[in-house]
């Protein structure tokens, strides 16, 4: 937890870390380089709203991990998970500000997104916590949208891109190419025998990932970086039938096992919808295709 000095403390759910989000850590990283504080990202797992409506399916854009990793990048070293349960959807903005923003993290100064909002029936909101704030003496910055088209960016916006295959407004509205971190698990070879050996990732059932051949760049634990593309889906044309769709990716130019290895794997462009091929050597031609166009994208 934060020392004694107090941190610039930014609160959300930060699902994606996408433009919008991104403008309110920066906020809070300038502010607290210019305070001599560290700056700290309170979030959730989940956002709060799926704890009163859930969703089926996977519905996170981003793991914690991920998170961390995005929120470094951007100069927030530090870093409070909350788990958005029974206990704190009944806590009241005042027991939640008196809790958290002033004992827990000892806030020097805070930011948030214009429609952040907290406490039992979000009785919180930007003007509650400015008031809050000058009562304290800690000031609060409001951070106005980021929009694109005129629409402000959101997080769900995004998951309902991911969801229908559209990866590049999804990207657009990330600032950033989706991705994904994963461990390589073995499987079944099959890649191999068509001439395009995969690495088979094993990716959280909470991540949301769309379906489709994509053009990737894929991270390698050493921070090597490959060119590649990659299948999610149930592949039809092996007739395995996936309970769910997997994850598979092939780098180019590489030889080795990834097994066990942890991967970043970032989706640049869609190639085209997973099909039903009439035989193996018609997927093998289709792939050869694929890779050309992966090459092309990349």
């Amino acid at each position: 937890m934060p020392a004694e000095r107090g941190v610039v403390l930014a609160m959300g759910t930060f699902d994606g870390v996408h433009r919008g989000h991104r403008a309110i850590l920066k906020m809070a990283a300038a502010r607290g380089k210019a305070l001599g504080v560290p700056s700290l990202a309170m979030t959730f797992h989940k956002p709060p709203r799926l704890f009163f409506f859930p969703q089926p399916g996977p519905v996170l854009l981003t793991l914690p991990d991920e998170k961390a990793g995005l929120f470094k990048d951007i100069g927030v070293g530090l870093m409070d998970v909350l788990n958005f349960g029974k206990a704190l959807a009944g806590l009241s903005a005042d027991d939640f500000f008196a809790r958290y923003v002033l004992r827990r993290w000892k806030a020097r100064e805070v930011v948030v997104g214009y429609n952040f909002g907290f406490g039992r029936g979000r009785q919180g909101d930007a003007r509650f916590l400015e008031e809050k704030g000058r009562a304290h003496g800690i000031p609060v910055h409001v951070v106005p949208p980021v929009t694109l088209k005129g629409v402000p960016v959101s997080s769900e916006s995004i998951r309902a891109h991911l969801r229908a295959g559209e990866l590049a407004p999804a990207n657009a509205k990330l600032g950033y190419d989706y991705f994904l971190t994963a461990k390589v698990v073995r499987g079944a070879g099959r890649g191999r025998t068509l001439g395009y050996p995969t690495a088979n990732l094993a990716v959280p059932e909470e991540k949301l990932v769309p379906r489709g051949v994509f053009a990737v760049r894929v991270t390698l634990s050493s921070g090597v970086e490959k060119g590649g593309m990659a299948n999610v889906g149930v592949r039809p044309t092996l007739a395995v039938h996936d309970a769910r769709p997997t994850v598979e990716a092939h780098l180019f130019n590489f030889k080795g096992s990834l097994v066990g290895k942890t991967l970043r794997v970032s989706l640049v462009k869609k190639i085209r919808e997973e099909r039903r091929f009439p035989s193996l050597s018609h997927l093998s031609r289709r792939l050869g295709l694929d890779a050309s166009a992966a090459r092309a994208a990349l």
